[in-house]
């Protein structure tokens, strides 16, 4: 008993440390991916507008989950800290109603579209392994933060709902409106860098396919958007912070 609780206990250390890196641990598999792709063989089918789509799909199907739940989640909950866990309430309406962990199975849609894009299938399981041993232990560190804070109203929030597996009943609609403003704020850095990290990929499956890293106009246009989209809020919450340091 003593030796699982230690184990418990590793873990959940191992997770909070994991939660305050989480934001540039994706940059680990980065030079795999590049490996990958510059010294495989990528299949010809990467290329068909079919396997594109599948793959972008995941991405925006992921983004769109992401983005409802930073719209409507109430204030004080998912937020995008990364010092400490904190939790002002416990959230168990909207996408919270159907799975513990929403944002990180969104999470795993992007990490999927793009690591599925070059057509390697190991590349796409050796990121579904990171994801898992980063995730799970977060989640842990997480879930025993929630315990300890909300008592017997996590543990039976806990037992009907699964932690990644959304399950098809028990919806529950957010308690709070749909607010553009705080999408904006809370999700353009995970627009950019999945636009960065998307890009990087589609251009090396390019070049490998066809000798030339020549993206569509589309992707041009895609990634000229967002970081004008990011460049602004970034300006604005600079703005706001030297006017809040001047008070």
């Amino acid at each position: 008993m003593w030796r699982a609780r230690m184990l418990v206990e590793q873990l959940r250390r191992q997770g909070n440390w994991l939660f305050r890196q989480r934001s540039w641990l994706p940059l680990l598999l980065l030079p795999v991916v590049v490996a990958a792709i510059t010294g495989e063989s990528l299949p010809a089918w990467v290329m068909h507008p079919w396997w594109q789509a599948v793959c972008a799909g995941c991405i925006l199907l992921g983004l769109l989950l992401r983005g409802w739940i930073a719209a409507s989640v109430p204030e004080g909950t998912s937020g995008r800290n990364t010092a400490q866990q904190q939790a002002e309430r416990l959230n168990t309406t909207g996408a919270y109603a159907l799975v513990r962990h929403p944002l990180y199975a969104a999470n795993f849609l992007i990490w999927s579209g793009i690591l599925l894009r070059p057509g390697i299938w190991w590349l796409w399981a050796l990121g579904a392994a990171v994801f898992a041993f980063i995730y799970e232990r977060i989640a842990l560190a997480e879930e025993e933060f929630l315990e300890q804070r909300f008592g017997e109203a996590f543990r039976s929030w806990a037992r009907r709902t699964p932690a990644f597996l959304p399950r098809l009943h028990g919806y529950c609609p957010p308690e709070e409106p749909f607010r553009w403003g705080q999408l904006l704020r809370r999700e353009y850095s995970t627009w950019l860098s999945t636009a960065l990290a998307a890009a990087l990929v589609e251009g090396l499956v390019r070049w490998r396919m066809t000798g030339a890293v020549a993206l569509p106009p589309t992707w041009w246009v895609l990634l000229g958007a967002v970081l004008a989209v990011a460049a602004v809020l970034r300006l604005y919450k600079a703005l706001r912070r030297g006017r809040a340091a001047a008070q």
